[in-house]
């Protein structure tokens, strides 16, 4: 439920997000498929995940509000903010970036787990980043979950940890020279160095490499396939992600829902001449909704950074 607190001149103050759902609201910061042609503002994220939360959004002052009162037996994440921008490479290179802020609580107790996606490795400079306060309403008063300071260092300077978990992340380049324009192919591995096992592989076909990625992602021809390369990937990242890009409901993936991949499995999403598709297990259906949950995917995901940037780009692709 979205409710929108206004004055007379029509100047919104506030917006009030509730229930489980995933909501957007508009970037000042330029989101990752935007384009001239298509200049998309609606990409930043809340996700709630149970029907315990609300959130009130101040774009006004930069601020959001948790509420959440329930108690849980265990940690439990209720939901996460997902802002989205620019920021210049060390090659001098303007990319995409996001800040993630993962919430979660154990009991009343609120934590949080915050990281940044970008598709290149090293430090950024230049952010540009709509930088809110997060904060939890705990008894009456505010609990603080997010800074903007803290935010920018994330951003611009990524913490040993971070570092650590790029280390761990690698990213493998599967194009070859000749289909650079309209493939882009990576393979995720996990695991240090030359012991990383390969988990995931994921895939973008664009025929003609169309520049205009969200245009042709609801009009065009494209297909998104991701296949697992291991047994036991993490169900409950599986089962987040299919709620976060809008899937959970779908009557063909409930086997991924409640089993997770199996090995050398493959999801296929795509289009023919804008009508949808979706494939599992060898079974294909229409789906309208495909351009929506592709787009989503390739704006809010890490994988899909990479994958998006290699669409406009053939420079070399490096760890998260």
């Amino acid at each position: 439920m979205l409710l929108a607190l206004s004055l007379g001149s029509g100047i919104t103050l506030a917006e009030e997000f509730k229930g489980r759902g995933v909501f957007q609201f508009a970037s000042a910061s330029r989101c990752p498929l935007a384009t001239a042609d298509t200049p998309l503002s609606e990409c930043n994220r809340i996700a709630l995940d149970d029907a315990h939360s609300r959130v009130q959004l101040d774009t006004a002052s930069k601020t959001l509000v948790l509420h959440n009162n329930q108690e849980y037996a265990d940690e439990t994440v209720i939901g996460d903010v997902l802002l989205h921008g620019r920021a210049r490479a060390e090659n001098g290179q303007q990319v995409p970036v996001s800040l993630h802020l993962l919430i979660s609580k154990d009991g009343q107790e609120w934590s949080t787990s915050l990281h940044a996606h970008a598709p290149v490795t090293g430090d950024l400079s230049e952010v540009q980043v709509d930088l809110y306060q997060v904060q939890a309403d705990v008894a009456g008063k505010r609990q603080s979950l997010l800074q903007p300071d803290h935010a920018l260092q994330v951003l611009t300077s990524p913490s040993t940890a971070a570092r650590l978990a790029k280390q761990f992340v690698q990213v493998r380049d599967n194009r070859v020279e000749a289909a650079k324009a309209e493939y882009a192919d990576i393979t995720i591995a996990l695991g240090l160095g030359k012991a990383s096992l390969p988990a995931l592989r994921a895939s973008l076909h664009v025929p003609g490499g169309h520049a205009d990625l969200a245009k042709t992602l609801h009009s065009g021809s494209w297909s998104l396939e991701l296949q697992a390369l291991r047994s036991r990937l993490p169900l409950s990242v599986i089962q987040r992600d299919l709620f976060l890009f809008g899937m959970e409901q779908v009557e063909l993936l409930q086997p991924l829902q409640t089993e997770g991949f199996a090995k050398h499995e493959k999801l296929l999403l795509g289009a023919r001449d804008g009508k949808g598709y979706l494939s599992y297990r060898g079974q294909q259906i229409d789906y309208p909704q495909a351009g929506v949950a592709a787009q989503a995917f390739l704006q809010d995901s890490f994988i899909g950074l990479v994958l998006s940037g290699q669409q406009h780009t053939a420079a070399p692709v490096t760890a998260p």
